[in-house]
């Protein structure tokens, strides 16, 4: 009787685990132009590279060595809230290119410097994601931000000040555990 209710008690974690894996979202950074892809996945595929918009800055295929995690985000309550924030955040993603692309005061420098401030996404990435955060629905609780390292926390405190500190104050944090450079193997 005891094997079965620990059969039981083991299927019942599994699938808390993988609906919990469901409800995480991953942000992952290229490690040689700093592009920024969000992912519902632990890796990426070759289907996240159209969230770069231009196809000129696009790399023609995912190599798994440069693309590193950044953040992973846990704890959404329901799968269509981590859906929707991935959507917003790669929305994000495309409106941000479209805006510099618009600026003719950017586009009038010359190309060798454009190019790395439009492909330099994560400072501005880690910033909206705050900002979408702030506005979940259940705002922290049981929400869990895992970051590639302590030093990408404290810059995003830098970059917004007194405005993001409340907010990652009532999450709680964790440091992402990685694998191989490019395994999560913690969330």
């Amino acid at each position: 009787m005891s094997a079965a209710v620990s059969g039981a008690a083991k299927s019942a974690a599994t699938t808390t685990a993988q609906s919990a894996k469901k409800n995480t979202v991953y942000l992952f950074r290229h490690i040689q132009t700093s592009q920024v892809l969000v992912s519902l996945k632990s890796s990426i595929e070759k289907q996240s590279l159209k969230q770069i918009a231009d196809v000129t800055r696009r790399p023609a295929h995912v190599r798994p060595d440069h693309w590193h995690p950044l953040v992973a985000i846990q704890g959404f309550s329901r799968p269509q809230d981590a859906l929707s924030f991935h959507n917003s955040l790669r929305d994000h993603q495309l409106n941000l290119h479209a805006a510099k692309v618009a600026n003719p005061e950017h586009i009038a420098q010359p190309r060798r410097l454009r190019a790395p401030q439009e492909m330099n996404q994560v400072d501005s990435t880690l910033v909206k994601m705050v900002e979408l955060l702030n506005n979940q629905p259940n705002k922290g609780k049981g929400m869990q931000i895992l970051w590639e390292r302590e030093g990408v926390r404290k810059s995003v405190l830098e970059k917004e000040g007194e405005d993001v500190k409340p907010l990652l104050e009532g999450f709680e944090h964790g440091e992402l555990v990685i694998k191989r450079g490019r395994d999560i193997v913690n969330a």
